[in-house]
């Protein structure tokens, strides 16, 4: 996928309205390259936790705002990047391995 992304900030988590948060543009993607329906939002789910989400189904991303933004940051810098679910996987797994 080669679109680039605007950085996710914590305060995209609380916004109504006006210009779409880019965290949704990213989310809209990962259901795209996961397959739409249920296997894209399968995918989306499965990437937003390898990327560092820890929150459950009930858990909104504004209840935990800096675990959700370094989540989709992390899945930000790669996305463009990649252009099938397996590369997507792969880049999160070496991007977390870099990290610690």
């Amino acid at each position: 996928m080669s679109k680039q992304f605007a950085e996710v900030q914590q305060d995209d988590f609380m916004k109504f309205g006006g210009e779409r948060p880019s965290y949704l543009q990213i989310e809209d993607s990962l259901m795209e390259l996961g397959g739409h329906g249920v296997n894209g939002n399968a995918f989306k789910n499965e990437m937003v936790k390898l990327a560092g989400w820890t929150g459950g189904a009930l858990t909104t991303y504004a209840q935990r705002p800096a675990v959700a933004v370094n989540a989709f940051n992390r899945i930000r810098k790669v996305l463009p990047e990649v252009s099938t679910p397996e590369e997507l996987r792969e880049a999160l797994v070496q991007l977390k391995k870099n990290s610690l």
